[in-house]
């Protein structure tokens, strides 16, 4: 009797324990979760008000499930419409994920390869365009301007008004130089505009059937379309724009509904998705979960791509992959004159996903989305909180100052590990970097234990600092266990 009573409280402590476990596995947050339900909203009204947003909407889920979500505002000012989890927002470029899912989708299948050149299906591209394929147009890695970029909106918005085909874009493009030779460089372009043109001449259907066949139906996305302003959308959300008459050359002054452009410039391949907080939540689920691609081609996705050389990059297929804080994050982020703006943030090994959605040209950031993704993750929270301290090492201090300063030179620093991936910063963040007049010690996290890994290496240290110069700046270095630099945080503003 004695010893059944034993066994009975055994059995019971394991299945405590296993449950117990079972809880913390789902939600790793539960803790914190009813604070963090009140701060993200908290965040999103402060947004709203500060930015004056007519509508927004966000979510927070883990594993495909809705962790919180909320709606708020006015989906439509002149009908006095709100924003609900059925309002169906323009996602500007975060449209370049649904085209990269699409071109993967097709490799998968045979129907292309991402070493093709891109002549094969554009022949009538300039020469300059001979050495350009597929996977540098899937990681901006190609050369090609942006051009949206290119031309000034300010003066005026006729090419984006008179250019009525796909055809005449890509005239647009074929005039336009390189920005390098491709596949020796990268920066963000334009070209998941030129791969839905591959898209339609590689399947002879129109981009729009295609995604909606391979992508929108196999998930049941129904409230996801590539847009078009003539089409009837349900919930069709729409945009808005500050005009300030100094800046803009318009009659309006103030909040003014979005710029107008023609219909095929809605519904590009590299801008042209609808939809809503919820379904685009159930799209990036199933690509971390390789649902609609393969566990290949996720990687090829939420990891970093590599140049010609082998030397790395932030883009991956479709996506902006990073470190940050210690952790890696894939993030995307969409922006549009027709009253636009959006921005996704995921931790792909947690599949945790924060999403948010405005109907305001710069109504949404980066900075939003990681303050809400710092309620469940510490380390996302912003550096600048964090106290001035005294080094106890200044000589590392000082050698770290003169790796920063040495950032847009063409030498190699000695303070950094052979894997320190240079070609993973634009031209532009290494001059702003290269200016900095000192440092200034933030403290230190020893994760020798955590087997935190970047490029290969192991990283044992982290050590914050604030950056003075023309602007102050913040970031992280990564050490390894000879305190050589492995990477360092892309510099956030105060």
């Amino acid at each position: 009797m004695t010893k059944s009573l034993k066994k009975v409280g055994a059995d019971s402590k394991r299945m405590l324990l296993l449950y117990l476990i079972s809880a913390y596995s789902l939600f790793f947050f539960q803790p914190v979760l009813p604070n963090a339900q009140n701060e993200a909203h908290d965040y999103i009204k402060e947004r709203i008000a500060s930015r004056k947003v007519p509508g927004m909407a966000f979510l927070i889920a883990k594993n495909g499930e809705v962790i919180e979500e909320g709606y708020y505002g006015k989906a439509n000012l002149e009908l006095n419409a709100e924003v609900d989890e059925k309002s169906v927002f323009a996602i500007a470029s975060m449209s370049k994920t649904y085209t990269a899912a699409a071109v993967l989708i097709m490799a998968e299948r045979g129907l292309i390869s991402l070493d093709d050149h891109i002549h094969q299906y554009i022949p009538e591209a300039p020469d300059t365009w001979k050495k350009i394929t597929i996977k540098h147009l899937l990681t901006h890695s190609s050369g090609l301007v942006d051009d949206w970029a290119l031309y000034d909106w300010d003066k005026s918005n006729a090419l984006f008004i008179q250019s009525l085909t796909d055809s005449m874009f890509l005239q647009h493009l074929f005039s336009q130089e390189l920005r390098f030779e491709p596949g020796t460089n990268h920066a963000y372009s334009c070209g998941p505009f030129v791969l839905g043109v591959v898209i339609e001449r590689i399947t002879g259907e129109y981009y729009e059937q295609f995604i909606k066949e391979n992508i929108f139906e196999p998930l049941g996305l129904n409230e996801t379309f590539v847009d078009d302003p003539y089409r009837i959308i349900p919930h069709r959300v729409s945009g808005y724009f500050n005009y300030d008459p100094k800046v803009i050359n318009s009659r309006i002054s103030g909040l003014g509904n979005g710029i107008l452009l023609s219909p095929t410039a809605y519904g590009r391949a590299d801008v042209g998705i609808r939809t809503t907080a919820r379904e685009l939540m159930q799209f990036y689920d199933a690509l971390l979960k390789s649902k609609i691609i393969s566990e290949e081609s996720t990687e090829l996705m939420f990891g970093p791509a590599k140049l010609d050389n082998g030397a790395f990059i932030s883009t991956g297929a479709g996506w902006m992959n990073w470190p940050l804080g210690g952790a890696t994050i894939s993030e995307h982020s969409g922006g549009f004159r027709t009253g636009f703006s959006s921005q996704a943030f995921l931790v792909p090994k947690d599949n945790f996903i924060v999403i948010i959605l405005s109907n305001l040209s710069g109504g949404v950031s980066f900075s939003l989305a990681q303050q809400i993704a710092s309620i469940y993750y510490p380390e996302f929270q912003p550096i600048s909180k964090k106290s001035l301290q005294a080094s106890s090492d200044t000589t590392m201090t000082n050698a770290h100052l003169r790796f920063f300063q040495s950032m847009n030179s063409e030498q190699k620093n000695s303070n950094a590990s052979t894997a320190f991936p240079y070609t993973y910063y634009s031209n532009s963040v290494k001059a702003l970097v290269s200016k900095i007049s000192s440092i200034e010690y933030l403290g230190e996290k020893n994760v020798q234990t955590q087997e935190m890994k970047f490029f290969g290496v192991q990283i044992y240290k982290l050590i914050y600092y604030k950056l003075n110069g023309d602007r102050t700046l913040y970031t992280t270095i990564y050490l390894d266990r000879d305190d050589k630099i492995v990477f360092i945080d892309y510099p956030e503003s105060e």
